[in-house]
């Protein structure tokens, strides 16, 4: 196994991501590009090496395919590549109904079924002392969990609504792996960009040139944006989520949700290699 350790950022070809790549890399940090457009994003990666100090390495990531992801985590495993920082960055929200390669709605799939899987798959080779790092959103406020939260379908859904239950969930798995690893002084916290500037604000519809004009200029840049992520993963707390470089603890009512144990239950039935 080599000794040099990781930080392994998801949709790292982002504008979110792009900027905690770009961050981590001028720094010093040995960073993995997980990528689902590999050939798209090749370019960015060794503009960042010829930038910067740390040493930059893409890999194919799919998050929309537990394929995917379990070849992912067997490529590091394979390349004895340890693992200091996990920042779970990807994330979607569609305006359509789409499922994934499994057949689960695209953005619970995404937001929260696939990163769970790939965060398990990791945990062995995350460094003692380590970070992982969640993007959550203040839609988990209206976010619902309960035991129809995998039953999303073209009739019922809204972007908003698929959106809202992901970031709820990713924040309740924070909050249950902050204390399941906490025996390993494994830091685990979740970060909240805030409204950036980005193509998932758009919403397709009349007045997105409207709002161009009026709201895009008082919202965050993505680098701005990046700052809660990399808070989170320089933070020696954990159970935390940071909006920026402040920070304040998960409060109570999620910590204790009365669906944390059955969503992780029912995350880990449906990620479990069948045959």
């Amino acid at each position: 196994m080599t000794n040099t350790p990781y930080i392994i950022v998801t949709g790292a070809g982002g504008s979110i991501g792009q900027a905690i790549t770009r961050t981590l890399a001028h720094a010093g940090h040995n960073v993995i590009m997980a990528c689902r457009n590999v050939a798209k994003d090749t370019p960015l990666c060794d503009k960042i090496n010829n930038e910067c100090s740390g040493t930059v390495t893409i890999m194919q990531l799919d998050l929309a395919s537990f394929d995917s992801i379990r070849r992912f985590a067997d490529n590091i495993q394979e390349r004895g590549y340890t693992i200091k920082a996990l920042i779970n960055n990807a994330g979607v929200m569609n305006k359509e109904y789409r499922t994934t390669r499994e057949g689960y709605e695209m953005t619970i799939g995404v937001n929260f079924l696939g990163t769970y899987l790939l965060t398990e798959l990791l945990l062995p080779g995350i460094i003692d002392g380590g970070n992982i790092t969640f993007t959550t959103s203040l839609t988990r406020y209206i976010g619902k969990v309960d035991e129809q939260f995998f039953n999303l379908t073209a009739d019922n859904y809204g972007r908003f609504k698929a959106y809202s239950r992901s970031k709820l969930a990713t924040t309740l798995y924070t909050a249950h792996l902050a204390h399941k690893l906490s025996a390993r002084n494994i830091h685990v916290n979740a970060a909240d960009p805030g409204v950036v500037d980005t193509g998932m604000i758009r919403m397709d519809a009349w007045f997105d040139p409207l709002a161009d004009k009026l709201f895009r200029p008082l919202i965050s840049t993505p680098q701005q944006g990046a700052t809660s992520a990399l808070s989170a993963t320089e933070a020696s707390c954990s159970g935390e989520i940071f909006e920026k470089t402040r920070h304040h603890t998960i409060p109570k009512r999620l910590r204790k949700h009365r669906y944390t144990q059955w969503l992780i239950a029912e995350a880990e039935r449906l990620t479990t290699r069948r045959g």
